[in-house]
């Protein structure tokens, strides 16, 4: 057997659901041995998967989350040398897991924790300056700004941010959290070192969507407004600003640009 052979027997028996699976031609000895390091192999996988969807874990309990990380595990092994990322795909996954289906806001939530995790490895850099836009003068109304590297949104028609901060740390719950109308999404930042994790309503939601997707300020508060005839646009702009969502203007070259 080649090499590479031998090396894709060893892979696929890892991932091998029989109690049994071992390597073409092990010895029993040797088969015994595989089965230890294969535990070991599952068991790492399945630590990353709960370190880097903690709120996941809380909110379904850990036996279920080790039944559904077995199932995601085999489907999608670790590819990357590191496990720090491991587990993209999950809230894809989630979707499509049947025992899941009780938990319509299951896979949403898997994609909040997937932003948070992104936003805390996210490069650092400096958020906009307010003073970047009062000298863009009448400007300001088509200019474009650039996201902050962790700035992330993710759309949900449940109240994702309320369950996120609900299950997150060690505190529990009591069970009694209420999902209220017009839930829209979550806004992820990471002003100073900390991730902070935002509910969004469906106007704000409109307004950060548009200018993620590199809409002018004019287009989002546009957007905004055919969502909420009451939006406050200038409110919403000066949270942003202050929270650190952005960090620059594009195509801008003066100070405080990061584009």
């Amino acid at each position: 057997m080649s090499l590479a052979a031998s090396q894709a027997d060893f892979a696929a028996a890892l991932l091998d659901p029989s109690p049994d699976a071992a390597p073409a031609g092990s010895s029993d000895l040797a088969a015994r041995r595989f089965r230890v390091y294969r535990n070991n192999v599952r068991v790492a996988l399945t630590e990353a998967l709960a370190a880097a969807y903690p709120v996941t874990v809380r909110v379904v309990g850990t036996p279920f989350f080790e039944r559904m990380a077995r199932v995601f595990i085999a489907e999608r092994p670790a590819r990357e040398r590191t496990l720090n990322f491991y587990g993209e795909g999950l809230a894809d996954f989630v979707a499509d897991f049947p025992p899941a289906r009780e938990l319509p806001y299951l896979c949403d939530l898997a994609r909040l924790e997937r932003a948070v995790l992104e936003a805390r490895h996210a490069a650092d850099a400096p958020a906009l300056e307010p003073s970047v836009l009062t000298a863009l003068g009448a400007g300001i109304a088509s200019a474009r700004l650039t996201p902050h590297p962790a700035t992330r949104l993710v759309r949900s028609a449940y109240p994702i941010a309320d369950i996120w901060h609900a299950h997150d740390g060690d505190a529990p719950t009591d069970g009694g959290l209420a999902f209220a109308a017009g839930a829209a999404g979550a806004l992820v930042l990471r002003p100073g070192l900390a991730v902070s994790v935002a509910p969004l309503a469906p106007g704000r939601c409109a307004f950060v969507e548009t200018v993620l997707a590199g809409g002018d300020l004019t287009a989002a508060h546009a957007a905004a407004a055919s969502l909420d005839a009451g939006f406050d646009v200038m409110t919403a702009f000066r949270d942003l600003l202050a929270a650190g969502a952005f960090a620059g203007v594009a195509g801008n070259r003066g100070e405080g640009d990061r584009a």
